[in-house]
């Protein structure tokens, strides 16, 4: 078990991407992980063309800004804080009494494919640096982040706690398409690592869901499930909440919010994507479609990303979503995971309704049966869809829920310890 505590917990729900950054046109020459002289853990790696450096002890993320050959600034600390090229060294001054000489902390990784339903998926096995591993966990993706590097810097992380960890890069289907690839990664696992290994899934977003419905489809592959932001309640709903919050940050009134959910009411009426609904579908359509031109909300629903859209248009575009993602909702499939479970939500979430997910979660897994069916699921006070929360001193700094950090460590320290 890693002795770093909560300094090494995962960093929920935080979009990070791995090597081979750039910015300003200068390599970063120090990507990798770091140990700090008190032991907590530095991450430091690329976001798109953005690097960042990630301090687990402080639980801060900071955008990497080139200063000089060799020198970077933490963007948004204050005061400003520095971190310096020496190798084989990396020097960070600023966020301490005095500068710290990190260590470079060596880590296994292998190159692997997992196979899909028409290609292989690229795909990276993070090992830890000794020994064999008792338990491994393949990680979903949210929608949109289908990069395997988009899962950093939870492999390193989840790995210091003695796991082995699968990502690979996402085909960006639907969620039963996401799901078959978390357990043929899962069955990769089982073939690498041994019949032994506990082998888990840790869904983030879309990837939660996604991951209950592999679990009830295979509940004797999957041992483990960690939920992040998602994984009950139909996600239409999770939709809904996400549209009528983004009205509410572009000023839309009371009255309009109230008009805005109506429509989005309409379009996400089951009986419009059913087979045989195509002249219900078209009449209840075209009337609703000519009123919203005239809405201010039109800008937060799905008709703004396809322009004058016609109802046929609108019919090709939102029935294959529907039927893959939206229509999904875990209440049958609840029951039917098996092993323990962890669910961390943020209570001020813009994108998944926290009190109402919680509660899905809570009543399907209720109904399962068994003695290592552990459940617990919490919702992080202030945190939001990344579990991150806001801070006074440096509001421009993503500071992760240390509520959120002590409740993941302690949860993977006792499934470790099992």
């Amino acid at each position: 078990m890693s002795r770093l505590g909560v300094s090494v917990a995962v960093v929920l729900g935080l979009v990070l991407v791995g090597s081979g950054a750039r910015a300003a046109g200068t390599a970063v020459l120090f990507e990798g992980v770091w140990r700090r002289p008190d032991g907590g853990l530095v991450r430091v790696a690329g976001e798109d063309s953005a690097p960042f450096l990630m301090d687990f002890a402080s639980r801060r993320r900071w955008r990497l800004e080139p200063k000089e050959p060799g020198v970077w600034v933490l963007g948004g600390s204050r005061p400003e804080a520095r971190v310096t090229w020496r190798p084989p060294k990396l020097v960070l001054a600023g966020l301490g009494a005095e500068p710290m000489v990190l260590e470079v902390v060596p880590v296994r990784t292998e190159a692997v494919t997992v196979p899909g339903e028409d290609t292989a998926l690229p795909a990276t096995l993070w090992l830890p640096p000794t020994g064999k591993p008792r338990t491994a966990v393949v990680l979903l993706h949210d929608v949109g982040q289908g990069s395997r590097e988009a899962l950093e810097p939870y492999p390193t992380l989840l790995v210091e706690h003695g796991l082995a960890v699968l990502t690979y890069d996402a085909r960006g289907a639907g969620l039963k398409a996401q799901g078959d690839d978390g357990l043929a990664a899962v069955k990769l696992l089982r073939k690498r690592l041994g019949p032994s290994v506990r082998v888990g899934l840790m869904g983030f977003g879309q990837g939660a869901w996604a991951a209950v419905a592999a679990a009830a489809r295979a509940p004797e592959e999957v041992g483990f499930l960690v939920l992040i932001s998602g994984g009950a309640g139909a996600v239409w709903k999770q939709e809904q909440h996400r549209m009528r919050n983004e009205g509410r940050k572009r000023g839309l009134t009371g009255p309009e919010l109230v008009d805005l959910n109506e429509f989005l009411d309409v379009l996400h009426d089951a009986r419009l994507y059913a087979e045989g609904g195509e002249a219900r579908a078209r009449k209840t359509l075209d009337f609703h479609f000519q009123r919203a031109k005239r809405k201010r909300w039109l800008a937060v629903t799905p008709l703004s990303s396809l322009g004058d859209v016609t109802v046929e248009r609108f019919l090709v575009h939102q029935r294959p979503l529907w039927r893959d993602v939206l229509s999904y909702d875990a209440a049958e499939d609840l029951p039917r995971v098996r092993g323990p479970v962890l669910a961390l939500l943020g209570e001020r979430d813009e994108t998944t309704p926290a009190a109402l997910t919680a509660r899905a979660l809570n009543q399907g897994l209720s109904k399962r049966a068994g003695e290592d069916n552990r459940t617990q699921v919490k919702v992080i006070e202030g945190a939001d869809h990344a579990l991150a929360v806001a801070t006074r001193e440096s509001p421009a700094v993503e500071t992760m829920s240390r509520q959120a950090l002590d409740t993941l460590s302690s949860w993977l320290r006792a499934l470790e310890a099992q």
